[in-house]
């Protein structure tokens, strides 16, 4: 174990005596002389890190000296020394130069002594010192070197900076320094002018095209310039107060050509989104902001990152956004940009390693990177060629589309026109000018001073203009236009406003619309207006109505209604025929609308109904009254004359004037024609005006309120059956036997009205026949519904109205309805009343056959109310004779009332009739009746009527 410890310490110490030796060792000087030319010191070189200012004479006392060069940056407090040797071995005095290739070195101290160790020359430079402490003008540092014959010179060189210690250290010959110092400014000058001289193309063009890709790329071409001449050290010689920015210089340069490339980019690359936009930006703006916070090796590193990334998002826009018509100028610009890269990522590359480059092999380097920039600048002037002809197509499209747009102006249906908003005519078509009677468009242009010569109501145009002025645009304006020759015709115009040139202009189109104007105008004409005899219709009459009545109802204002109903009119339709008819209607209308027009608004309701509508001064109650007693002798003093015939006319006029009772015209129309009916009433020819104390009006309106209720019923099924018994008086009872009524429902369900209260209605509005067919289908439905009713039932007595006799169809349904709902016909027996038999006997015996041969019973109701003949009776095929009530319910005290039911009993006996007392309202009535042979009673005193769907059977009263 000794021994090993004992071997290991000896080599130690012979490493250390060797290394002590080696640092002692004193270099071999450079040899030079007359043919010298230049040499790289590197090899012959020394390097020492110290203390950032340690004097020269501690230097030399130093042993720790290393033959190479670290590239790592210094401290901030550290110097990096240098040392060679030179000779002169010729036996002449030559003059040498040493140079130290790095203009961007902080500081650079030079020490230059004698073989007797003796200061010849000592110099402080640098790009943080003055520019005028170099003993030469010139972008590098250099220091000159006089040698004697035989003499050898030692030279101490110092360097502080903050970069890589990337820097060339040589020796030339004066003349060879001189030489190649001429050839690098020569090729610098050569890039530098082309930068320039493309730059100023770019700028010059912008100028002339307003390009915007070129003005970027002519401040990318003087970005690159100054960049190229800043590096190379050329702008620090022409402008020395610059060296000590000479870093922040580059950077900022850098920065200020990723910004620029970058804008050339996206003005050249179509559909670039914007985030890629901004992140190009973004790059710049952080390498400028690297350029004031980090120390000058980071800053390289920023700049080659951030400057590399930027290449890479071009290269990566310029294939992704490709023009697909031409790609040319992306392709051309990628190559570019991949040569700039090739070119900066070798240099930048080398110089980080530490690889030092002949000054002519970094120019070539840049000259590549040229080559790149030219080739982008290929790239924007093809991206500009292809705009143009992009442009120039657009550009040949749109003569072509003007050409067809003069054609299609030219050869227009449609009038066309361009004019000043003051109204000066600027151009037309032929269209335009047939359409106004012109022979051409230079006629009409001379002739037509202004645009309003086309227009027949001036307001028409000023209307026009104003509405323009607010939107802009009008759109099928219809418009009553005039010709050359004065005609005046109707024209549809639709106009533009633009502005054009600092002034408003109209275009326009008309084309003629008075063929379809006057179409229209007749049919609106005609949707107002009858068509017979030319006054308003019912459906403007009840328009106008409705709007008068509005303004009565809010502005207070008078209105008055003459409703007119001609008399004796059906005379000549049925007479003379409804040629003629229509014929009285015209001429009476045009006479009646002589005394109307101005005053009010006539229209022809109905067949020979008119009706007056006045308002204002016109409505109050004498003027319309005058007015209506002037319309009454015009009717009178008419006389129509047909085929040697002369008819006279009668009327009946209701007037009503507005008060604040009436709500809706539709009530007001219904006043009117109440008075208009008691003006009938009354004898005819004559005045009415309504009153609500009158009590026929009242009593006619109260119908007309039964008959709204009855119609309603009919549709909503608001009626209902009731039924009540007969009781048999000389035979017990068997099955069932009834007549069939009828009750409507009122508002409330619960509400029961009895027939005494809407039949008289029903008969003088002929609702009767209606009624009936309810009745029927309704019940049949029912006693379908009821087999087990249906078999016990005897017989059901149902009332026919007088005019459900001669109705035919009414004949058919009952047949339908028998067969539909399967009811024996023998179970059914139709009561008619006498009245009614007698004044309608040819129907009614014609409906009795027809039931009879079927089986259907029938019975006359109401006997001895009506004409009372014993003859008619004989004349009638009944089966039953219903003796009226009037007679049975004084029987007991009445003597003649007791005659008068014997009487009837003995005929209908005597014509083998069956006879029924009505009106039976107690059993000694009932008993006494029995007495007289009378067949059946019916009445209170035997059931009550009750709804048919609670049916209950007869029990002995």
């Amino acid at each position: 174990m000794r021994l090993i410890l004992s071997l290991l310490t000896a080599a130690l110490i012979l490493i250390l005596l060797s290394t002590a030796i080696f640092s002692q060792s004193v270099q071999q000087p450079l040899a030079l002389d007359r043919q010298f030319q230049s040499a790289e010191l590197h090899p012959h070189s020394r390097f020492l890190r110290t203390e950032k200012y340690v004097q020269l004479s501690e230097v030399q006392n130093l042993t720790s000296w290393h033959p190479s060069q670290n590239i790592e940056p210094l401290g901030e407090d550290e110097s990096l020394w240098g040392h060679f040797s030179l000779i002169n071995q010729d036996s002449l005095p030559l003059r040498f130069a040493f140079v130290i290739g790095n203009p961007t070195l902080d500081e650079v101290d030079i020490h230059i002594l004698d073989d007797k160790g003796r200061i010849r020359t000592s110099l402080m430079m640098g790009a943080m010192r003055p520019f005028s402490a170099r003993p030469v003008n010139h972008r590098d540092f250099v220091a000159r070197l006089e040698m004697g014959a035989n003499e050898k010179l030692d030279v101490y060189f110092r360097i502080a900076d903050r970069g890589p210690l990337v820097f060339p250290i040589k020796v030339w010959r004066d003349e060879a320094l001189i030489a190649k110092e001429q050839a690098s400014l020569a090729l610098i000058g050569m890039i530098g002018g082309a930068m320039l001289i493309l730059a100023c193309y770019y700028l010059i063009t912008y100028v002339l095209m307003h390009s915007p890709v070129r003005f970027w790329l002519a401040m990318a071409s003087l970005s690159f310039l100054l960049l190229f001449i800043n590096v190379e050290g050329v702008l620090v010689q022409v402008l020395p107060p610059l060296s000590k920015y000479i870093s922040l210089l580059n950077l900022s340069l850098v920065a200020l050509s990723l910004f620029t490339v970058a804008k050339v980019s996206h003005s050249m690359l179509r559909g670039v989104p914007l985030y890629w936009r901004y992140a190009s930006y973004t790059a710049s703006y952080l390498l400028l902001l690297a350029a004031f916070v980090l120390n000058d090796y980071l800053q390289i590193i920023a700049a080659m990152g951030l400057a590399g990334a930027t290449v890479v998002v071009q290269l990566m826009l310029a294939w992704r956004f490709t023009n697909r018509q031409d790609g040319r100028p992306n392709r051309i610009y990628a190559i570019g940009w991949s040569t700039i890269a090739l070119a900066a990522g070798v240099k930048s590359g080398l110089y980080l390693s530490g690889v030092l480059l002949a000054s002519y092999l970094s120019l070539y380097l840049t000259l590549l990177a040229l080559f790149g920039v030219l080739l982008i600048a290929l790239a924007v002037e093809a991206h500009e060629q292809a705009k143009n002809i992009s442009r120039y197509q657009r550009q040949s499209n749109t003569i072509n589309d003007l050409r067809r747009f003069y054609d299609l102006f030219r050869n227009s249906a449609e009038g066309l026109y361009t004019s000043t908003l003051g109204g000066k005519l600027i151009t037309t078509n032929p269209a335009m000018c047939h359409l106004f009677g012109y022979d051409d468009e230079e006629q009409m242009l001379a002739e037509c001073t202004s645009t309003a010569q086309f227009y027949a109501n001036q307001l028409d145009r000023l209307s026009l203009v104003e509405e323009l002025k607010r939107s802009g645009l009008v759109m099928g304006r219809e418009i009553r236009g005039v010709r050359r020759d004065g005609s005046e015709f109707w024209f549809s115009i639709s106009v533009q406003l633009r502005h054009e040139h600092d002034e408003d202009y109209l275009f326009g189109t008309i084309f003629d619309i008075t063929e379809r104007k006057e179409s229209t105008m007749s049919l609106e004409y005609m949707a107002t207006h009858d068509p017979l005899t030319g006054v308003f219709n019912r459906r403007e009459f009840e328009k106008q109505l409705r709007a008068t009545l509005e303004r009565a109802k809010t502005a207070g204002a008078e209105m008055t209604l003459l409703y007119m109903d001609l008399d004796q009119f059906k005379v000549v339709n049925d007479t003379c025929g409804h040629k003629a008819g229509d014929i009285l209607i015209k001429q009476l209308s045009q006479q009646l609308n002589q005394v109307v027009e101005g005053k009010g608004l006539l229209a022809r309701l109905g067949g020979d109904e008119f009706g007056v509508l006045l308002e204002a001064e016109q409505a109050s109650e004498e003027s319309a009254y005058l007015l209506a007693n002037k319309l009454l002798n015009v009717v009178q003093q008419f006389r129509f004359v047909w085929e040697n015939r002369i008819f006279t006319l009668g009327i009946s006029i209701g007037l009503v004037p507005y008060n604040q009772t009436i709500h809706s015209p539709e009530q007001l129309l219904s006043m009117a024609d109440s008075a208009c009916y008691m003006a009938k009433e009354q004898g005819r020819n004559q005045i009415h005006t309504y009153s609500k104390q009158d009590e026929k009006i009242q009593r006619y309106e109260t119908e007309l309120h039964w008959v709204s209720l009855i119609n309603k019923a009919l549709q909503e099924n608001r009626f209902e059956l009731y039924y009540q018994h007969y009781h048999p008086l000389n035979k017990i009872s068997r099955g069932h036997h009834y007549e069939i009524l009828i009750r409507m429902l009122g508002d409330d369900d619960s509400q029961i009205i009895s027939p005494a209260s809407f039949l008289p209605a029903a008969e003088r509005y002929n609702l009767t026949a209606q009624i009936d067919r309810w009745v029927i289908e309704h019940y049949f439905k029912w006693l379908s519904r009821q087999p087990e009713h249906k078999t016990q039932l005897v017989r059901a007595n149902i009332n026919l109205s007088g005019n459900s006799l001669g109705d035919k169809d009414l004949r058919l349904f009952v047949l339908n309805a028998f067969e539909k709902y399967s009811v024996p016909y023998n179970k059914i027996c139709f009561e008619i009343t006498e009245s009614m038999a007698i004044i309608k006997m040819d129907e009614t015996l014609q409906f009795i056959k027809t039931f009879h041969q079927l089986g259907c019973r029938f019975a006359l109701d109401d006997f001895g109310s009506g004409f009372s003949s014993y003859g008619y009776l004989k004349s009638l095929p009944v089966n039953y004779v219903k003796i009226d009530g009037g007679f049975v319910k004084d029987l007991l005290v009445d003597p003649v009332d007791m005659a008068m039911v014997s009487s009837i009993k003995d005929v209908a006996k005597a014509l083998g009739m069956k006879t029924v007392a009505e009106f039976v309202e107690s059993k000694e009535i009932m008993v006494e009746l029995g007495k007289m042979g009378v067949d059946y009673a019916q009445g209170y005193g035997v059931a009550r009527p009750a709804p048919l769907k609670d049916f209950t059977p007869l029990t002995s009263p």
